[in-house]
């Protein structure tokens, strides 16, 4: 084939291959060109997930009706005039190609109006096509308007997550937008219902409440490089951390702003959360926004295309104000504020096994035979003899042999013998098959078990988990929670279901909706509710158990369905086979 030049439409198309990766990225476009246009205030629309439509308004600067006649074409921008201008960029948007590769693959219209203009002025353009500006009343400001997002290409259309997930994304996005400037009056609409709402005052702290929830109402803190101990030459930080006693089991509600751009930088993360060092467990992480100003000349911003990453030309030094800033606000923090610690009285010997394992009732020694305890744990009645012997090894509908455990590696992983050899098992990935194998019995017998709560529990949400937990509302009481919406960002629960024992509820809860916003990973909603309440409710890796738990989740793992693996895919256990283990050891 001959080289030949690209029509207009393909390479408009190609190009916003690369700006355009979602709606959330038009969204994110959008936003920046109203901050830099020195915007007070910033409405958001969305329907369908920001594939429908996707509106932003503002009260900024506006586009005279001169220069809108450029605003769609590719690299036409107001932000610099040569190269070197990158050097000192002090706005979000400079390369000029925004705005023409969302109009290539959508139904765009731009309308806008300055103060010294009597009137404003409007482009269409779908789908790329040229358009003329038109006059039309307008109030101060600008409003752009994306319908039919990739309406024109199907194939990119077709990789897009559901609605609810892609307005997740979103939603995501202006908390972090609306939290860096606390000084803008934020608001967010999908589908017709307010997800999110800010004042605009200033006041960074009560930004904060106002996107993630009452429950960090007592837990912000402010950060900042002003002081002695925590000044870095070159580096200004400022923002917020929360207090260790808040915290989540992921980073997304943890970002980094530098020179005003949200970025993405694994060392910056490390940095900040080694500040944490001894103060929070594994695998648990702060939420906080971070905002980094250093020098334009020090900073790279046009080494991504979607500007996502930045290169310094001192990382560390950014790194180590980071770090400085959260410690200084992590040791100064109020000391008056306790955990608070309830005890309950013990009613026989405490185990994970009564934790997770059994019903509601208890037992001490002597009160019940081994054979009822049994009984008691998996669900079926047993005889003296132990019926699950057979003369092939197997024993079960799972086809797994009967096991016999040996112990424990790592708090994680059970090693057990069988006929064939040794297996090794993730405790996590077990228990939670058989929790998730549980729930889907209580579905098809359409008669879910629940666990009515002493007293009702009150879960402050965070906008995007608040949406989600109205979207699997119906769901989560299929699989036996009895829980409501409860104001205007928190949700009630009154009800778990019963094969759920006796774990945090309110951390749990938020671990669920967080999955299920990444777009869940069952095949239908109501199983991605389930894989996931099964998931999070189980016990974890790093819990070590005694031998007789241990022997108690084998136990039940041989009787489930599928024991190989969870409810997300992932492998229950591993076999060496005893040829291999002599293979290994020279033996063969």
């Amino acid at each position: 084939m001959s080289i030949q030049l690209l029509a207009q439409d393909t390479i408009g198309k190609i190009a916003a291959g690369e700006v355009v990766e979602r709606p959330a990225s038009v969204v994110k476009e959008l936003i920046e060109n109203s901050i830099d246009a020195s915007a007070t205030i910033i409405d958001i629309d969305i329907a369908g997930g920001g594939s429908e439509r996707i509106r932003v308004s503002d009260n900024g600067s506006g586009i005279t009706r001169s220069d809108l006649s450029l605003a769609l074409q590719r690299h036409a921008t107001s932000k610099l005039t040569r190269f070197d201008d990158l050097e000192a960029l002090a706005t979000l948007g400079f390369r000029g190609e925004a705005l023409p590769s969302i109009a290539a693959v959508s139904r765009f219209e731009i309308r806008t109006g300055i103060a010294a203009e009597s009137s404003g002025a409007v482009l269409r353009s779908p789908f790329g096509a040229e358009a003329e500006v038109e006059p039309v009343a307008n109030p101060h400001g600008t409003t752009v308007t994306v319908e039919d997002l990739f309406g024109n290409v199907p194939a990119r259309r077709r990789f897009l997550r559901q609605p609810g997930t892609e307005a997740t994304y979103i939603t995501r996005l202006i908390s972090a937008y609306a939290g860096h400037r606390s000084d803008i009056a934020w608001s967010l609409t999908s589908d017709g219902r307010n997800s999110l709402t800010t004042k605009g005052s200033g006041d960074d702290a009560e930004a904060a409440v106002g996107i993630n929830g009452t429950e960090i109402v007592d837990a912000v803190l402010p950060i900042s490089s002003d002081s002695e101990a925590a000044r870095v030459s070159g580096v200004e930080v400022s923002g917020w951390i929360t207090a260790p006693r808040v915290s989540r089991s992921h980073r997304r509600n943890l970002f980094f702003f530098v020179n005003g751009r949200l970025i993405q930088h694994r060392s910056l993360m490390y940095a900040l959360e080694e500040a944490y060092h001894s103060l929070l467990l594994i695998g648990r992480h702060p939420m906080g926004m971070v905002r980094i100003q250093v020098d334009p000349r020090q900073v790279d911003v046009n080494v991504h295309p979607t500007k996502a990453e930045v290169r310094f030309a001192d990382e560390r030094s950014v790194a180590r104000a980071v770090q400085r800033a959260a410690h200084e606000a992590l040791v100064s923090q109020s000391h008056d504020v306790l955990p608070e610690v309830t005890f309950e009285r013990p009613q026989g010997p405490p185990s994970v096994s009564q934790t997770f394992f059994r019903g509601e009732r208890q037992w001490t020694e002597g009160s019940a035979t081994q054979d009822e305890r049994l009984a008691d744990v998996t669900g079926e009645q047993t005889s003296q003899e132990d019926d699950r012997t057979t003369p092939n090894g197997i024993a079960h509908r799972s086809g797994i042999p009967v096991l016999r455990v040996l112990g424990q590696v790592a708090a994680s992983f059970i090693i057990a013998e069988g006929p064939g050899g040794m297996f090794l098992i993730d405790q996590h990935a077990a228990h939670e098959r058989i929790m998730y194998e549980q729930i889907l019995d209580q579905m098809e017998r359409h008669d879910a078990d629940r666990q009515p709560l002493l007293d009702p529990l009150v879960v402050d949400l965070a906008p995007h988990e608040l949406a989600i937990a109205e979207r699997s509302m119906d769901e989560m009481r299929t699989i036996g929670f009895d829980l409501e919406l409860f104001g205007e960002q928190a949700i009630l629960i009154r009800a778990i279901p019963a094969v759920i024992k006796r774990v945090d509820m309110k951390e749990r809860i938020h671990s669920i909706l967080e999955e299920l916003a990444d777009g869940g990973a069952g095949d239908t909603w109501l199983d991605s509710v389930a894989i996931s309440a099964a998931c999070h409710t189980s016990i974890r890796a790093g819990q070590a158990l005694s031998l007789d738990e241990m022997r108690e989740l084998v136990n039940q793992l041989e009787r489930t369905r599928q024991p190989r693996a969870c409810g997300h895919g992932r492998p229950t256990m591993l076999h060496m086979s005893q040829s291999e283990l002599e293979k290994q050891f020279s033996r063969k």
